[in-house]
C-alpha cells in the first residue's frame, strides 16, 4: 500500500470540507464537537492525537490549560501551526504516534483521538499507541470512531462519493479509497475493549448518532 501521507497531503483535504459531508457524518461531526468541548472545559492538559489542520486545537484551546497536537502529515502541521499562530497555549509536534515517548516530555491530563483517527492507522500500531497513551496520559483518553453496522457502511459510502473518492473495494468494516492510497476502517467495540485493557483503561461508551462513537478509556 501507498504512504497514506500522499493522500492527507493532497485529495485528501477534501475531507476537511464542509459541503462534502453526508447528513449523517453531519449529525457524528457535530455530536463529536458537542462531546468533547463539554468534557474537556477546564481540563489542564491535552494530547491530540492526529490534530490534523488543528480543529480541536483552535477550539479546545480558549477552555482548556494548554494543548499539544501531533500529526505525522507535514502539511496539515503546518496548516495547523499557521491557523493557531495566536494562540499561546497550543504546541504541535510532526511525528507519529507510535512514537510519543521520544516526541514529548511531559504528561498529559487526557489524550484525543478525534473523527476517527483510530481507523486510519494501521491496526498492527494501534496496540504501541495505546501502550504510548498510557505511558504519557494521566487520566483519561478519547477515542471517536464509526460505528460498526451496514447503516454507517452506506454513508461512509455515500460520504466517500461526495467527495469523488474513489472505492477500491470493501473488505468488511474497512474501505480501500483510490488504488490502496488510503484504507478507513472501523472495529466492532469488543476490539477496543480488549485493546483498552491490555493497556491498563477501563472502557464506557457514549453514542455519537447512528455514525459514531465516542469510547473513553479511563486509567485504572
Amino acid at each position: 500500500m501507498k504512504d497514506s501521507k500522499e493522500f492527507y497531503e493532497g485529495m485528501g483535504l477534501k475531507f476537511l470540507e464542509p459541503q462534502n459531508q453526508t447528513e449523517g457524518i453531519r449529525e457524528y461531526m457535530e455530536l463529536e464537537e458537542e462531546f468533547i468541548l463539554k468534557t474537556f472545559n477546564g481540563i489542564n492538559t491535552v494530547l491530540d492525537v492526529g490534530c490534523g489542520e488543528g480543529r480541536y486545537l483552535r477550539k479546545l484551546a480558549p477552555i482548556v490549560g494548554k494543548i499539544t497536537g501531533i500529526d505525522f502529515s507535514e502539511q496539515l502541521v503546518g496548516l495547523a501551526k499557521k491557523s493557531t499562530s495566536n494562540v499561546n497555549n497550543v504546541t504541535i509536534i510532526f511525528g507519529s504516534a507510535e512514537h510519543l515517548p521520544t516526541l514529548v516530555e511531559e504528561t498529559f491530563t487526557y489524550g484525543l483521538l478525534a473523527w476517527n483517527t483510530i481507523g486510519n492507522i494501521p491496526q498492527t500500531l494501534h496496540q504501541c499507541i495505546l501502550d504510548n497513551l498510557a505511558k504519557v496520559v494521566e487520566k483519561k483518553i478519547f477515542i471517536s470512531t464509526y460505528q460498526c453496522s451496514s447503516a454507517v457502511m452506506d454513508e461512509r459510502l455515500r460520504y466517500y462519493d461526495k467527495t469523488n473518492f474513489k472505492v477500491e473495494s470493501i473488505d468488511g468494516n474497512q474501505v480501500i479509497l483510490e488504488g490502496g492510497l488510503h484504507c478507513a476502517n472501523a472495529y466492532p467495540l469488543s476490539y477496543f475493549q480488549t485493546l483498552l485493557e491490555s493497556s491498563g483503561f477501563s472502557m464506557e461508551t457514549h453514542d455519537l448518532g447512528f455514525v459514531g462513537v465516542m469510547i473513553e478509556g479511563t486509567k485504572k
